[in-house]
């Protein structure tokens, strides 16, 4: 029936069984086996949670898990992350702190690590995160605009050094919960070309990498009742960035992230969001908005399509259905565009899968995640992470 009704869903599914197996199986053994320092927090009685003051229920928490895949391009993969929550202090509102990690090696010698440190203080009035990522690892380029077809010569190996630094305070000058200031610096080398002919030819900006620093601000509103599996509520973003000419390049960003979240009961929950995201001026390849990825367009590899302009939206059911297990469904619609008016609804993609969920820490309701995506034209991921997607 399935096949009759989707058809080439039957090859998609034929074409990746071997990488999800072996997700859901490391999956079931960290179920089974969590690495977690609160991974006994079910032989506590009730009662004896009720009684734990304040001070008690918000001690530190860590909780990590090992990874291993294969892919053509990475080889055999393995890593681990993991995710450290804290309090800054005793207030009731005060929201968890976090120190969010991740790296892999490869038998091929690529490598990835990333570290995000995301801290709130003084009754959520003051924010800091400070992402840092650096690896060599394969990338992939197709080119620019929303009809670039597969050629098996879209692979690149690059080498990242990539740092942010946001501190955000209550406004002076906006109606918002707290705004702050940016910075970025951004180091790409390609390392390898390989066959990639953009890159080989240096027909676009950026092909043979490049340094840049920006400068920039944001605005934040924030209702919602839980960061890591909000009920209710909402999350409004928005961010610009400037790259002046210190070095290679010369550009802005534009960034809006709209989210809204609703519980049919408690823990059923319908999450909405529309995201967009463009840029103009002297723009390297790999800045450029990028459609795909983990959280937006599941389903395509990020960067499948890249624009001067993106725009999508998506909406995800969420509930548990047995003692710590959960699962989603999500759907979505998106594409890029050198211009927001010259999006055609014809050429819209879109993104649909579903997802397995694991309580990896019951207290702060924090997730690991196994998300399966597909697109159009064959295109298809799996994600395996911490938290959910948006």
């Amino acid at each position: 029936m399935l096949p009759q009704m989707f058809p080439g869903l039957a090859s998609r599914f034929k074409m990746i069984s071997v990488n999800t197996l072996t997700g859901f199986i490391i999956l079931g053994i960290i179920c089974c086996f969590p690495l977690s320092s609160l991974a006994q927090d079910d032989k506590i009685p009730e009662s004896e949670v009720a009684e734990q003051d304040s001070v008690e229920e918000r001690k530190l928490s860590l909780d990590g898990y090992p990874f291993a895949y294969y892919t053509p391009e990475t080889q055999l993969a393995f890593g681990a992350g993991g995710i450290m929550i804290f309090y800054t202090g005793k207030e009731k509102e005060l929201l968890p702190s976090k120190v969010t990690f991740s790296g892999y090696y490869t038998s091929n010698k690529q490598y990835k690590i990333s570290l995000n440190p995301a801290l709130y203080f003084n009754k959520n009035k003051i924010y800091f995160e400070f992402p840092i990522h650096f690896g060599h690892y394969v990338d992939k380029f197709w080119g620019i605009g929303n009809q670039t077809i597969e050629t098996g010569n879209e692979q690149y190996t690059l080498d990242e050094i990539s740092i942010s630094l946001d501190l955000q305070v209550p406004p002076l000058w906006a109606a918002a919960d707290r705004s702050g200031i940016i910075f970025e610096y951004n180091k790409t080398e390609i390392d390898d070309k390989q066959t990639n002919p953009f890159l080989l030819q240096d027909s676009v900006l950026g092909s043979n990498g490049g340094e840049i620093y920006g400068f920039g601000g944001d605005l934040v509103w924030d209702t919602r009742d839980h960061i890591f599996f909000p009920n209710k509520g909402s999350y409004q973003y928005f961010k610009i960035m400037l790259y002046p000419r210190i070095d290679d390049f010369v550009f802005y960003t534009v960034e809006l992230d709209l989210r809204h979240y609703n519980a049919i009961t408690p823990d059923h929950v319908i999450a909405g969001n529309i995201y967009f995201n463009f840029a103009r001026g002297e723009i390297p390849f790999y800045k450029l908005p990028a459609l795909g990825g983990q959280n937006r367009m599941r389903g395509y590899f990020e960067g499948r399509y890249r624009d001067l302009t993106y725009g999508m939206m998506q909406l995800e059911y969420r509930q548990y259905f047995w003692w710590r297990l959960g699962f989603i469904v999500f759907g979505g619609i998106g594409d890029v565009a050198e211009d927001l008016l010259q999006v055609k609804f014809e050429d819209l993609k879109y993104s649909y899968g579903l997802g397995l969920r694991y309580l990896f820490n019951k207290k702060e309701k924090v997730n690991l995640r196994l998300d399966l995506g597909f697109g159009q034209d064959g295109n298809s991921g799996i994600y395996f992470g911490i938290e959910e997607a948006f």
